[in-house]
């Protein structure tokens, strides 16, 4: 379901916004700290600071759902991923170097950009990471404009 572009898109250097629910179904949002595609099991995990998003964190539990929304800050160019989420585990060494790393890189995109590293403060954090793995089901486009909201190839079937 994810092909390369997708997933080199996702690993970039874009902005990653998450949701999960809880059991009244009222979305908790959150932003991820950066993204892995696994090509070998078609995997998506994402970096999450359970500190700066702990109620995202607190309902994303195997087998519910969660949305991530992938965003490149100087264009808008967006995709939206919905699945269920296959595990949630404290980030590893090498996931908390990803995280740090994925800061770095972002706080110069935005940068660039005219975004401050004091405006950012409340957004990007890489304390505390959680690794939320979860199997893509479903792909949008979600750049503003009229192709946002249409679903890119067919609904992905979890592989056994």
């Amino acid at each position: 379901m994810i092909e390369a572009g997708v997933a080199s898109f996702i690993e970039g250097r874009v902005m990653i916004l998450i949701a999960t629910r809880n059991d009244a179904h009222r979305p908790m949002i959150g932003r991820a700290t950066g993204a892995r595609f696994d090509s070998a099991n078609g995997r998506i995990s994402l970096l999450v600071s359970a500190s700066q998003w702990p109620d995202a964190v607190a309902h994303a539990m195997p087998e519910t759902p969660i949305s991530a929304t992938f965003v490149k800050p100087d264009n808008y160019k967006a995709y939206q991923i919905k699945g269920p989420i296959i595990e949630v585990r404290e980030a590893d060494d090498i996931d908390q170097a990803r995280g740090s790393q994925y800061v770095n890189d972002m706080l110069a995109e935005m940068g660039a950009l005219g975004v401050s590293r004091l405006q950012l403060s409340s957004t990007l954090s890489d304390r505390n990471l959680v690794r939320i793995t979860f199997f893509p089901r479903d792909l949008f486009v979600q750049t503003p404009g009229p192709e946002a909201g249409r679903r890119l190839g067919a609904t992905g079937s979890r592989p056994q």
